[in-house]
């Protein structure tokens, strides 16, 4: 098969339990596909959860801040265990991990965007393993994501990806009875009536955003996938030619890039 550019997005909802905690069993799983897959492509990971960890070490320390603030402890925390789930994990199978943190800046600011693309092509030749979230502790409102899935989205647009995997609680794109919707065309309209019930009250994002992501994705030229996380051996099966969720079929590939010099 030939080697292919993977980007995985995994998020809050699709790595939790109920309570917040990190699901162990299911991020194990997640890990030992991706450790498979890398022994014959680039592969990066987009992971959600750090705000969820950092609730749950801190839920016998109430912290009387404001929101914003109360976020940032959450998410400074959990950052560092979930980055020491991945590293011990990936050990297991002779593989290393990179942390990288990411705003809006560094797809906007031309120096920043070729920094980030170098330091992840770099980190390919090496055969480690890029993990990515968003950086909360000096994100302000206009340096935000919408969410993680924006992030991914313009990672994937950023690698030229071929694949690009969005992991989540629910099977896919799903109609007002609940169906999977198996396919979209790249420029296919958003059905009015879709299930979002995907959205947790540790994660910031909901289906109709994965829709607009992922069709953007496409229309650069990436072929994308809205799956069910636990759904077994989904990234492999995938990669490995399946139908598994919705697929946005890629459209031609731009090939041009995201930003203007500045």
């Amino acid at each position: 098969m030939k080697s292919q550019t993977i980007v995985v997005k995994l998020g809050t909802n699709a790595m939790t339990n109920e309570d917040g905690s990190l699901n162990a069993a299911l991020i194990k799983s997640i890990v030992g596909q991706l450790a498979m897959l890398r022994k014959n492509h680039d592969v990066l990971l987009v992971s959600s959860g750090a705000m969820g960890a950092g609730r749950n070490i801190l839920k016998n320390k109430p912290l009387h801040y404001d929101e914003v603030t109360s976020r940032q402890l959450y998410a400074v925390v959990g950052q560092v265990k979930l980055m020491e789930i991945y590293s011990n994990l990936f050990a297991e199978y002779g593989l290393t991990v990179a942390q990288m943190l990411a705003t809006r800046q560094d797809f906007e600011n031309r120096t920043h965007f070729l920094n980030t693309k170098n330091c992840i092509e770099s980190l390919f030749r090496e055969g480690i393993i890029p993990i990515l979230n968003e950086n909360d502790f000096v994100c302000v409102e206009e340096l935000m994501f919408t969410d993680n899935d924006e992030l991914a989205g313009m990672i994937s647009k950023m690698l030229f990806a071929d694949k690009f995997i969005i992991l989540s609680n629910i099977p896919g794109v799903m109609d007002e009875n609940g169906d999977v919707i198996g396919e979209f065309a790249h420029d296919a309209k958003m059905p009015d009536h879709i299930h979002s019930s995907d959205k947790s009250s540790f994660g910031k994002g909901g289906m109709q955003t994965k829709f607009k992501i992922a069709q953007d994705a496409a229309g650069h030229g990436t072929d994308v996938f809205i799956s069910k996380s636990s759904e077994e051996n989904v990234i492999v099966r995938i990669i490995d030619g399946e139908h598994v969720g919705s697929r946005f079929v890629a459209g031609e590939s731009l090939k041009k890039p995201l930003i203007h010099s500045k």
